[in-house]
């Protein structure tokens, strides 16, 4: 990320960031020079340094009993930024206690772009529930066409959390993933490629029910406890649907 980027994202305006950088580069220097150096109005460059004054990130001095402005160490500008992020950490519960979790208000989060599935799996991590159900698709195993990350299996082993999977005959889920069941704390069924073969996933974990199309790059989120909860009597059946087509020893 470039200088100037990083500036707009903590929240410096563009003629801040011109103005905030000049002053880096430079000593003490008076706003008629500020103005002729940056090519902003002087009226403009006055009200900016105030801005940047308040802001913790330029001081004021005196040359020759004439006001100059140079800017403070840039390790000042980092520490300001760690202040604001403890700040933040210390207003979290009270954050959270506003949050709305009205149960019977579906929160909906869609995501798209290359990224838009792995989202999904690091909330799954985030959640941390005691069980993920899963109805898969063999694309989680393209992951660099996808952006997956490819250890997110041992990642979800090592936070305990087991997972229920139902697969088509062929997949890697059978060929590569089910003789590993107990070791990836997952139960594993595989039906017949003819009537299961999507290029969309579906989780179910805590609150959530996650789409996650591979094919169109793109997820959502549905976060209910009462569909989470429809979804894993949906999931029950489709278990008992699938126990009874099984496929073991052969590849259809």
């Amino acid at each position: 990320m470039k200088l100037d980027q990083f500036l707009s994202h903590i929240g410096f305006k563009n003629n801040e960031a011109t103005v905030y950088l000049a002053t880096l580069e430079r000593g003490p220097i008076s706003p008629p020079q500020l103005a002729r150096e940056t090519g902003l109005p002087r009226t403009t460059v006055n009200l900016i340094l105030r801005h940047l004054v308040e802001r913790g990130v330029v001081g004021k001095t005196t040359v020759k009993k004439r006001v100059r402005y140079l800017a403070e160490p840039p390790d000042t500008l980092v520490n300001n930024l760690k202040s604001l992020i403890k700040y933040g950490e210390g207003l979290l519960p009270e954050l959270e206690a506003r949050y709305n979790k009205n149960e019977r208000k579906p929160r909906i989060v869609f995501y798209e772009g290359e990224t838009a599935v792995q989202k999904v799996y690091d909330d799954t991590l985030l959640v941390k529930p005691p069980e993920i159900l899963e109805w898969n698709t063999d694309a989680y195993f393209d992951f660099d066409q996808h952006k997956v990350d490819p250890h997110y299996i041992d990642k979800r082993v090592k936070l305990g959390i087991k997972a229920k999977r139902i697969a088509g005959a062929g997949s890697r889920w059978q060929t590569k993933h089910q003789r590993y069941d107990a070791g990836e704390l997952a139960e594993t069924l595989i039906v017949p490629k003819n009537i299961f073969w999507p290029e969309v996933e579906v989780n179910v974990y805590g609150s959530k029910v996650a789409f996650l199309n591979y094919a169109e790059e793109m997820s959502l989120i549905v976060e209910s406890k009462a569909i989470a909860d429809a979804m894993r009597q949906a999931y029950q059946l489709s278990w008992i649907g699938a126990k009874s087509l099984e496929v073991k020893d052969e590849v259809n």
